[in-house]
């Protein structure tokens, strides 16, 4: 039954290879050879010496790329089937063929219509976050295959989201401008605050580690102890090297030292508590997406002019937001950052979707950005703000008689 699952798989292959229909193929269990080998994909490749596949072999802390013929790619299959690897995963624009030769030999093959690969050599971004990593399925997001399991997409649309933004903030904050240290002494510190289920931390972790070439050690911190002890199993099953979560608030768990602090949709004052954090530890680059905003709503002093539309209830809770997040921003850049605020993604998804992201810089205005701080509270007839607080920065003009 074996030979007979096993010949079946490799001859649907040979027949989608030779006949334009191969779209994608992967082989996974990988046996005893290499101990941090993950993975095998395969996609076709077009360059001028004609169709080719691309083999993506990957490991642990890296890839590996090469570009074999049609025929090279058949006997590499005929190999490694069954005895390097003992999955393997076929779709072609008409069917899928799934082999799994771990126990008792399967072979499922299914009718499904997939598009044509698209074989540029040099894909754009638009696959910034690669559906076939193992974290997206054991998350929950893909299907064995690589595919968005239904009902997931808006949130795998926020992940990519996400790490598309990173990119660029990174390079901003200066973070990969250097080479690397043979010791790894330079690793990149990344702290997720509020992290939940860790879909953006891994994401995050696994764009720096492939990007920067250099070791990443990110830190998730969640609230939700059982969260933390599944979160901690994916990274483990997943091999992502360097990526831990620990269970604690916000407020209350120490962080030495960071590069990066991102807290998405921590709630109300949680989002000042992860500011102040990362500025503590020193942080290149903060990133917050604020979800509630409940502190300034009830202090907030209604400027004449606006006195009678903030009257409505949702003007109101909408200007709150408004100036909290405006405070926040006016408070990073007191505290030597260049702030920009952004929508992260769209309202479609959620609501919650402004982004506020904080780059250090060498030198700042401290007193003129001090002075927008306490115009804009004074505007508004707030007196306590949390980030303010934990900064030390008194809301309120100095008394100089």
């Amino acid at each position: 039954m074996a030979i007979d699952a096993r010949g079946r798989w490799l001859t649907l292959a040979d027949e989608a290879l030779r006949s334009g229909a191969f779209v994608r193929l992967s082989l996974a269990a990988p046996g005893s050879g290499e101990p941090d080998l993950r993975r095998v994909r395969l996609r076709p490749v077009t360059l001028q010496s004609g169709l080719l596949t691309q083999w993506v072999w990957e490991f642990a802390t890296r890839d590996v790329t090469k570009n074999l013929n049609l025929e090279e790619t058949l006997i590499r299959l005929r190999d490694l089937v069954g005895t390097s690897f003992r999955t393997a995963h076929l779709v072609t624009t008409g069917q899928t063929a799934e082999l799994d030769l771990r126990h008792k030999p399967k072979l499922k093959v299914s009718a499904v219509s997939t598009p044509p690969a698209d074989g540029a050599h040099d894909r754009g971004k638009t696959r910034i976050v690669d559906q076939y990593r193992p974290w997206l399925h054991s998350l929950g997001v893909t299907t064995t295959d690589g595919r968005v399991c239904r009902g997931m997409e808006p949130k795998f649309r926020q992940i990519h989201r996400f790490v598309e933004l990173l990119e660029p903030l990174v390079e901003a904050a200066g973070i990969v401008g250097s080479s690397p240290a043979s010791d790894g002494s330079d690793a990149l510190h990344l702290v997720d605050m509020g992290c939940g289920k860790g879909y953006l931390t891994f994401a995050a972790h696994e764009h720096l580690r492939t990007t920067t070439g250099r070791p990443v050690r990110t830190l998730g911190v969640e609230a939700r102890a059982e969260l933390v002890a599944a979160t901690n199993g994916i990274a483990v099953a997943s091999g992502c090297t360097g990526l831990e979560f620990v269970a604690g608030a916000i407020a209350g768990t120490p962080i030495p030292r960071t590069d990066i602090l991102v807290a998405l949709h921590a709630c109300d004052t949680a989002t000042d508590d992860a500011l102040a954090v990362g500025i503590a530890a020193g942080a290149s680059l903060l990133v917050v997406a604020p979800c509630c905003h409940r502190e300034i709503r009830p202090q907030l002093v209604a400027p004449p002019v606006l006195a009678e539309t903030l009257r409505q209830g949702i003007f109101r809770e909408r200007h709150a937001e408004f100036v909290t997040d405006a405070l926040r921003a006016a408070l990073l850049e007191t505290a030597g950052y260049e702030t920009r605020v952004f929508e992260f993604i769209s309202p479609e998804h959620t609501a919650k979707n402004l982004m506020i992201a904080a780059v250090k810089r060498a030198h700042s205005d401290r007193d003129k950005c001090l002075q927008r701080v306490r115009e804009l509270a004074r505007f508004y007839g707030i007196r306590r703000q949390q980030l303010a607080h934990r900064l030390e920065i008194s809301l309120e003009e100095p008394d100089i008689t």
